[in-house]
Formats: C-alpha cells, sequence, structure tokens
C-alpha cells in the first residue's frame, strides 16, 4: 500500500462480522481512528486529536455497496455526517489519502475503510435515490430523499466526470458534468436548515430564476427530529464567483493604470464592464428580495413589521461582538501600521451603544424578511454577464434558528457594499506590500470602490422601486444601512483577529468609516 496506508495502523474487524455490527471496532474507530481522520479534515473546525472525543450515535444503510452514514456526537456537543464506506480491493494512494479513515483487517483479507463524499459511484447512487424519492429505515432512524419538481424522472447519463470543489470549507461539494451540484453538510443541526427552507421557495414557490433551481435534498430523521445532510442544484454555467472575478478585473484596471498619466482604454473598459455588472448585481438583490416577501400565505417568509425586541437582538448582538473584541484588541499584538487604527476603535466603546441604538431605531415599524444572511461576492457566481445567488446557509457560526430569523433587507445590501469594499482595499493592501501602490493606482481604487458601491446601491434602490422592505426617507435608509454595515464589518474584525490578522486593517476601516463618517464621535 502506499504512504497513507502506511501511516495508519490495522483496525482489527472479527471474521463474521461488520464493522458497524461489533461495538469492538466502533470503540476503536472513536478511540484511535476517527480522531485522526477528524484533525486533517479540511472541514472539521479543529486539528488536535487529543480534544476530539466522537461518539458514534447512528448507522444507517445506505447501499447494498457496503456504504453507511454515520452520524457522530464531538465531546457531547456537535454532531457531523460522513458517509463511509467498507472497500476490501482498494489500495492506498494518493488519490485516497485525504479520504481514508481506517486500514482494515479481517482474517485474511485486507481492505479500507473511506469517506465516500466526493466519490462518483456514491454521488450516482445518492442521485439515483433522490429520483426514486428513497427511504430507508435503520437503527431508530430513517433516511428520506426529497426531490422537488425540477429533478425530473429520466435516470441522469452516466457521468462523465465528477469532481470535488477544492476549496470548500465548512461542507463537501461535488460538480457532476454540466448537470449537477451535490452538497454534502458535514455539521449537522436539528430543525430546519435555511439553505433547504429558502432553496425550496425559491424555486416552487418564487420561481426566482437567478439562483440555482433546487432539485431534491436528503435528510435523517430520529423521532421527531430531522437533520438536512444533503442538498442538490442545478449546476449553472458560470465564470466563478463574483469575489474572484472582481480582483481579476480589478488588477486589469489597475494595470493598465500607468502613473501620472490618464487611464488607458483598456482601464476604461475593465471599469465600465465592471459597474455594468455590479448594476446587474444591484437590481438582482432586489429581485430577490422581492421575491422572498412574495407569499403573505406563507407563514415563515411573511413579511413581518420591525418590534422592540428585534432592535433589541440586533443592537444585543453587535454589543457581544464589540466587547469580545474590544477585550482582544486590548492584548493583542499587532502590526504597527494598525495600532492606530485599533486606538481610534478603542475610544468609541463608550458610546457605541448609544450610537448602534440611535442608527437602528429609525427601521421600528418597517418590514423585517427572511433573507441571505451571508451575502458577499463569494455567495455570488458570474453568469453569461449576469449575476447568480448561491449558499443560503447564512453566516455559518450562528445556529439554525438565528440563521432563520428575518431581518431588513438593508443586512444583505450591507453585506455586499461591505465586500465590494473589501476587494478594493483587500487589493490596495496587497500592492502596498508589494510596492506597486503609487499615487494615481490609489486614487485610482478609491475611485473603484466608491463607484462600485454607488452603483449597487443605486441600482438596488431603483430595482425596489417604493416598497415596505426598504424605507422612504434617506436619512432612515443611511441609518439602517449604517447600522448592518457596522455589524458586518466588525464580524469582519473578529474573523481577521482569529484567521488573518495581517487583513485586520480592512475591516477596521470600514468599522472606523461607519463611526467617524456617521458621527459617533
Amino acid at each position: 500500500m502506499g504512504t497513507a496506508g502506511e501511516r495508519l495502523a490495522f483496525l482489527e474487524i472479527p471474521e463474521g462480522s461488520s464493522w458497524v455490527a461489533s461495538s469492538e471496532v466502533t470503540a476503536a474507530l472513536e478511540r484511535r481512528f476517527l480522531p485522526t481522520y477528524l484533525a486533517k479534515a479540511r472541514w472539521f473546525p479543529g486539528n488536535s486529536e487529543r480534544r476530539i472525543k466522537p461518539k458514534i450515535i447512528a448507522s444507517l444503510p445506505f447501499a447494498a455497496d457496503s456504504t453507511t452514514f454515520v452520524i457522530i456526537e464531538i465531546n457531547h456537543r456537535a454532531r457531523y455526517f460522513l458517509p463511509l464506506r467498507v472497500d476490501w480491493s482498494a489500495e492506498a494512494g494518493p488519490e485516497l489519502d485525504k479520504s481514508i479513515v481506517a486500514r482494515l483487517h479481517q482474517g485474511d483479507r485486507e481492505g479500507l475503510l473511506c469517506d465516500v463524499a466526493a466519490n462518483p459511484a456514491f454521488i450516482l447512487r445518492l442521485l439515483d435515490h433522490l429520483r426514486r424519492e428513497a427511504s430507508i429505515a435503520g437503527s431508530g432512524w430513517r433516511l428520506d430523499f426529497k426531490p422537488t419538481s425540477k429533478l425530473g424522472s429520466q435516470p441522469p447519463n452516466t457521468p462523465s466526470r465528477i469532481r470535488a470543489i477544492a476549496g470548500e470549507q465548512s461542507n463537501s461539494t461535488a460538480l457532476v458534468d454540466q448537470d449537477y451540484v451535490v452538497k454534502l453538510y458535514r455539521q449537522i443541526e436539528p430543525g430546519q436548515n435555511p439553505e433547504v427552507e429558502m432553496g425550496h421557495f425559491l424555486t416552487e414557490a418564487a420561481n426566482f430564476p437567478h439562483t440555482p433551481a433546487l432539485l431534491g435534498h436528503l435528510e435523517a430523521a430520529h423521532t421527531s427530529t430531522s437533520y438536512a445532510l444533503g442538498i442538490v442544484h442545478a449546476f449553472v454555467p458560470n465564470r466563478g464567483d463574483a469575489w474572484t472575478w472582481s480582483a481579476e478585473r480589478l488588477s486589469i484596471y489597475l494595470d493598465s493604470i500607468a502613473e501620472g498619466s490618464e487611464e488607458r482604454d483598456s482601464a476604461i473598459t475593465a471599469r465600465r464592464d465592471y459597474l455594468q455588472w455590479v448594476r446587474r448585481l444591484g437590481c438582482r438583490v432586489a429581485e430577490m428580495h422581492r421575491s422572498l416577501a412574495s407569499r403573505d400565505d406563507v407563514l415563515s417568509f411573511k413579511p413581518e413589521p420591525i418590534d422592540e425586541g428585534d432592535l433589541d437582538f440586533w443592537i444585543g448582538d453587535v454589543m457581544e461582538r464589540s466587547a469580545r473584541i474590544f477585550e482582544r484588541l486590548k492584548g493583542s499584538s499587532l502590526d504597527m501600521d494598525d495600532r492606530p487604527l485599533m486606538e481610534r476603535l478603542l475610544q468609541f466603546k463608550p458610546r457605541l451603544h448609544d450610537y448602534a441604538a440611535d442608527l437602528i431605531r429609525p427601521s421600528l415599524g418597517r418590514c423585517k424578511i427572511r433573507h441571505h444572511g451571508d451575502l458577499h461576492l463569494g455567495q455570488i457566481l458570474v453568469a453569461n454577464e449576469d449575476a447568480v445567488i448561491i449558499d443560503f446557509e447564512g453566516e455559518p457560526s450562528r445556529p439554525l434558528a438565528e440563521r432563520r430569523r428575518k431581518a431588513p433587507a438593508a443586512r444583505d445590501v450591507a453585506g455586499v457594499l461591505r465586500s465590494l469594499d473589501y476587494a478594493a482595499m483587500a487589493s490596495r493592501q496587497q500592492r502596498q506590500k508589494s510596492e506597486k501602490l503609487n499615487p494615481p493606482t490609489s486614487r485610482a481604487l478609491l475611485t473603484w470602490r466608491q463607484q462600485s458601491t454607488d452603483g449597487f446601491l443605486s441600482a438596488y434602490q431603483e430595482a425596489m422601486g417604493a416598497s415596505v422592505l426598504w424605507p422612504d426617507r434617506v436619512e432612515d435608509t443611511k441609518s439602517m444601512l449604517n447600522f448592518f454595515l457596522l455589524e458586518k464589518a466588525l464580524y469582519e474584525v473578529e474573523y481577521e483577529l482569529s484567521y488573518r490578522p495581517a487583513w485586520i486593517s480592512v475591516p477596521l476601516q470600514g468599522v472606523l468609516r461607519v463611526l467617524e463618517e456617521g458621527g459617533a464621535g
């Protein structure tokens, strides 16, 4: 066997037994093999084997090929989903390295226990189960495969290519030719998954055309509780996500600007084309919000007036996050260039609550709706010069109930505005480090940021028109947007403190722009 197999000890399976039927085998998996596997899994939030204490709480048969759906509980808290299969013929090698959970030994034969989330045969069987609306019972649990009307009854062609999306962090996603996107959720929670719920509504009830059609989902049920395990969408041909595409457009634009000269034709064209797309994105986001608010007869999507409880919740959320940030900033060792930004932010601590309350208070009585909840350029595909909105899971760090909570449409708008700002400022930071930022380039970056954010917002407001979803007065619009811009920028500050301290200046500047330009001082 290859290098992966040489790193792993054997998991002994008694003759005449299967790995799921032996308590000794499952105990060995929990104690030794699963912690090792989870610690190296991209989608698992942690890398210390010693701290991972998994318990297998369900083993559900998926197919006659020895594939089993396993649900594990980590440290008596979070639950995760793994599709595992025994293969007595496979040999470890580079293509299996990251999917091997254990080497198996039973009698005179050896094999592998693998995570098959990206395995073509598994994906094809999953699609077949979905098409047949299969239901499989086992161990007091039930697997249900639930197609939508968009899937169709014809069996799929044998795929020529199934490939995993390498950049996926918290889930496992596979592209099946130019037909399907199959996403398996790794961390699972009881209750309605917002991506499944929103997908059903936008596809079946609202017929919103600018998101991939939901083809179905699969879930596990135990007593009266259900867990979404995965979801299948139609594949939409695209040029990639809007974050990557924006960075490429911006790079082309900046590279075309010569120091001390006017914009070249290529720069003018790049900026014009991008601003046209940004305005189209503004229209699509407005159309999405109007679609999400279009059915008063569907209670979970019915627009509702914002009340005092909502204001308290949003203000409290901002204050809890800011308290964590202030505490971490006091003891942080930021780069010297970033410390003045930190000191300016700390000056706002005594007045932040009152300022946040003043910003959101004019929203009282306006409408809150179901919304995307984590809308940024990375959640948007560039397709035929248009914008396609994806990934309706909401912020993954929030529990399901919070992700399903209604909020003003301005929350999504603020997410896109922050992302457009982030794209420009991240480019500025990168060019500063590589000494490519001269005065004309710096001015061009700020112009790009301002024109793209203004273009998106004006197109959004035009497409929204007179609506209960949007404030009537300009000053109320500014207040609501500033509140959610503050919320989002604080989220970014906390994220960068945890994962990318070198980028902290970008969201810090975003927070300070809201506070200082908005008169919080």
